[in-house]
C-alpha cells in the first residue's frame, strides 16, 4: 500500500493498492455513486436507504466534499484502477481518539462483488489506521445474514467477537449485529 496526498485536499491521505485507489470523493463521482448506491441488492445490507434519485446522491456527495473542506477525512472513495471508476466507499465512521479505536465500514458496487476488492480496501484502511492514526483497535459490525461481508472482515484479519443484540437501528428496526475486530499486535 502506498500513501500520497490528494491534489485537491493536500492533508487527505490517498491510499493505493494493486487494484484500487482510495481517495477523496469529487463531483465527477456523482454518476458512479448513484449507480451503485441505488442498487436494491446493496440496500439490504446497509443502515442507509438506497438512493431514489440523482439529487439524493448529489446531496450526499456535497456533504462528503463539505466535510473534506472542514478537514474531516474519514471517508474514502474506492476507485477501480483499471476501470477508472468509483466502485464504493470505505470509512472510519466512528473514531475515539482517547481509546485509539475506530469503526470501519465499506460498500462495494455489486458488479465488483466476489473479486476480493472489499478485502483489499478494508486491509488498506486497517494498515492506515494502525500505521498512521496509531489506533489500537479497529472494529466493524455486520448484519448476521450478510455472510459475504463477514468473510471480507475475516480475510482482512478481523476476528468475530460476538452477537450484539438489538445493537443498532437499521432502517427503523432495532437489529442484531455481529461484531468483528482487529487489535494492534
Amino acid at each position: 500500500m502506498r500513501m500520497e496526498p490528494s491534489p485537491r485536499f493536500p492533508d487527505f491521505p490517498v491510499l493505493s493498492t494493486s487494484r484500487l485507489i482510495l481517495r477523496d470523493l469529487n463531483s465527477s463521482d456523482l454518476d458512479d455513486l448513484y449507480e451503485y448506491a441505488s442498487d436494491p441488492e446493496i440496500d439490504q445490507y446497509t443502515p442507509w436507504d438506497r438512493y431514489q434519485s440523482l439529487d439524493e446522491a448529489r446531496e450526499d456527495l456535497s456533504g462528503y466534499i463539505a466535510r473534506y473542506e472542514q478537514g474531516h477525512f474519514r471517508a474514502w472513495g474506492i476507485e477501480h484502477r483499471a476501470d477508472k471508476k468509483l466502485i464504493g466507499i470505505t470509512n472510519f465512521g466512528f473514531i475515539s481518539k482517547e481509546d485509539r479505536r475506530a469503526e470501519m465500514g465499506y460498500t462495494i458496487a455489486r458488479k465488483y462483488w466476489g473479486q476480493g476488492l472489499a478485502t483489499e480496501a478494508a486491509t488498506a484502511l486497517i494498515r492506515y489506521g494502525f500505521g498512521t492514526l496509531n489506533l489500537v483497535r479497529i472494529e466493524a459490525v455486520v448484519l448476521p445474514e450478510n455472510k459475504a461481508s463477514s468473510k471480507v472482515l475475516i480475510k482482512s484479519g478481523m476476528q468475530f467477537e460476538g452477537l450484539l443484540r438489538k445493537y443498532q437501528v437499521w432502517k427503523g428496526v432495532p437489529s442484531d449485529l455481529e461484531m468483528y475486530a482487529i487489535v494492534r499486535h
